[in-house]
């Protein structure tokens, strides 16, 4: 085989390794979506007692956890294989948490029936998980620049978890 066969080849390869379908995020993704499912299923609107609402606490605990370490694991392999500018990554090491703890108020607050409530543990997650897949997929990021994305999507995370603690805090 030639020397130029051989190069040949070895682009091909790094073509298609950059085209192949990225099974492990599908897989994370394919997970998150479950427990995002579940999360939305533990949400209560009454602020009843006793057992059956110390049951939905604690299911609602596990559930809301687990779709974070999904989104974490989900981040940490978009910022690996794709392309995540540095200070995201930076950003997303704060912002992560907080998000989640804003989750957590927020489905407190519709416990003690603020319906509208909602709208965050609906969209937070959403949002941190399309921002990975976007991050994750080359295709993706034809549309718009990974600074201009980054800089969008932790700044709407940031703002509608501020909005979510402030919230809970004063109502």
């Amino acid at each position: 085989m030639s020397r130029r066969t051989q190069t040949e080849d070895n682009t091909s390869a790094v073509g298609r390794s950059q085209q192949a379908v990225p099974w492990g995020t599908i897989l994370l993704l394919a997970v998150a979506a479950v427990l995002y499912v579940a999360m939305l299923g533990t949400i209560s609107f009454s602020a009843g007692g006793g057992d059956a609402a110390f049951g939905k606490a604690m299911a609602s605990l596990f559930a809301t956890t687990g779709l974070w370490i999904a989104l974490i694991g989900l981040l940490i392999a978009a910022g690996i294989m794709g392309e995540m500018p540095r200070w995201a990554v930076f950003v997303a090491v704060f912002l992560v948490p907080f998000s989640g703890a804003a989750t957590f108020a927020a489905i407190d607050m519709c416990s003690r029936r603020i319906a509208w409530a909602v709208v965050f543990p609906v969209v937070l997650p959403l949002l941190i998980a399309i921002y990975a897949l976007w991050i994750r997929m080359p295709g993706l990021r034809t549309v718009f620049s990974a600074e201009r994305a980054s800089t969008v999507a932790w700044a709407l995370v940031l703002v509608l978890s501020g909005a979510a603690l402030l919230t809970a805090s004063i109502i």
